[in-house]
C-alpha cells in the first residue's frame, strides 16, 4: 500500500509525480507528467464506505462532462488501496483568490465575463442531467494561459454534484453545500433543479461585484435564515458605480421560489450583459445652494 506524500519522480497508478499542488482534508493533489492533475484519496478516507462512494460519484459524474468551461476527469481507479482520479490541469487561480487578494470590486466587465463562461459550463452540465450544487468563487478556476486573447474560466470540484433526477439529497438536517451560496430549496432538503445552480451563480455574481456574498453574516444559522427569508441585497447600494439594472438581475437570480428565477444560467448572464449595456442614468439636476427664490442682483 502506498503511504505518505509522494515525492517528485515517484509513480502512482502509472503516473509520474512532478510536484505536490495541494493537500485537502481527505486528499492530496499532484501535478503529474502529461500536464494532468492527480487527486488521491487518503488511506483513512479510502477505507470509509461513504467517502469512497462520494469520491467515485465525483469521478463518474465529472468523467461524463466534456466542455471547455469544465474541469473534466480523464480517468479514475484504485491503486494500493487508495482511490484516485486524474483531471485536466489548470495553471491559474480561483475566483475566490481574486476576492481574497483585494482586487474586488472586480472590473464589472470582467465579472460579467466570468459569470458568462461559468454559465456555459453549467448549462451544458444540466443538459447532461448533472447538477453541480456547490457553485461558488472557490470552485471557479481562472487560467493564466489565455485562449484567443481571453482568460479561460472553468468550473471545478464536482464532489457533491448529483444527477438532476436523483431527488432530494439532504437527510437528517445535514446540508452538503456552502450555505453562503445555497438556494432555499437545497437548505430545506427539497427537490432540486437547474435553477438551484442559477441561485448559486447569482450569489457568486454578488460576491464578484461587491467583494462579499449576498448575506455576510456571522453565523451559519443567521446566513441560513437570510437565505430562506431575507430580501436579495442591492448591489448598487454596496457599490455606487454599478448600473441600477443589476439590482433587478440579482433579485431574479436570488428569488426564493425556483420558478421565479431565470430558467438557465445563460439567461442570468444575458441579463447581466443587458444591464451593463443599458444607458447610464442621467444625473439629477444640481440645485442652487441659495434656494429657488434667489435671484442675482447687480
Amino acid at each position: 500500500m502506498t503511504t505518505g506524500r509522494l515525492s517528485p519522480g515517484r509513480t502512482f497508478a502509472g503516473y509520474t509525480v512532478e510536484r505536490l499542488l495541494g493537500v485537502g482534508g481527505m486528499s492530496e493533489v499532484y501535478l503529474v507528467e502529461g500536464r494532468e492533475t492527480l487527486k488521491i484519496l487518503d488511506e483513512d478516507a479510502s477505507g470509509d464506505e461513504q467517502l469512497r462512494a462520494k469520491f467515485v460519484m465525483e469521478a463518474k459524474i465529472a468523467a461524463r462532462l466534456h466542455h471547455p468551461n469544465i474541469v473534466s476527469v480523464h480517468a479514475h481507479g484504485e491503486f494500493g488501496g487508495r482511490l484516485w482520479m486524474t483531471m485536466h490541469y489548470v495553471e491559474g487561480y480561483s475566483a475566490a483568490r481574486l476576492v481574497a487578494r483585494g482586487q474586488i470590486a472586480l472590473d464589472v466587465d470582467r465579472a460579467a465575463r466570468i459569470v458568462s463562461e461559468v454559465a456555459k459550463g453549467l448549462d451544458y452540465a444540466h443538459t447532461q442531467g448533472v447538477l453541480h450544487r456547490d457553485v461558488k468563487p472557490s470552485n471557479i478556476l481562472i487560467s493564466t494561459e489565455p485562449r484567443g486573447g481571453f482568460e479561460q474560466v472553468m468550473v471545478s470540484d464536482w464532489g457533491i454534484a448529483r444527477f438532476l433526477d436523483a431527488g432530494p439529497v439532504a437527510r437528517g438536517g445535514s446540508v452538503f453545500a456552502s450555505i453562503q451560496y445555497a438556494a432555499p430549496e437545497l437548505l430545506r432538503g427539497e427537490r432540486l433543479s437547474a435553477r438551484t445552480d442559477v441561485y448559486a451563480l447569482g450569489a457568486t455574481l454578488v460576491e464578484l461585484l461587491t467583494g462579499k456574498p449576498p448575506y455576510p453574516l456571522a453565523t451559519p444559522l443567521a446566513i441560513t435564515d437570510a437565505q430562506l427569508n431575507a430580501s436579495p441585497p442591492s448591489v448598487t447600494a454596496r457599490r455606487r458605480d454599478l448600473r441600477k439594472g443589476l439590482d433587478g438581475v440579482v433579485a431574479t437570480a436570488l428569488a426564493k421560489k425556483p420558478e421565479d428565477r431565470f430558467a438557465t444560467c445563460t439567461e442570468l448572464s444575458n441579463a447581466v450583459a443587458d444591464a451593463l449595456a443599458a444607458s447610464a442614468p442621467e444625473p439629477p439636476p444640481r440645485k442652487s445652494p441659495f434656494g429657488a427664490g434667489w435671484r442675482r442682483r447687480f
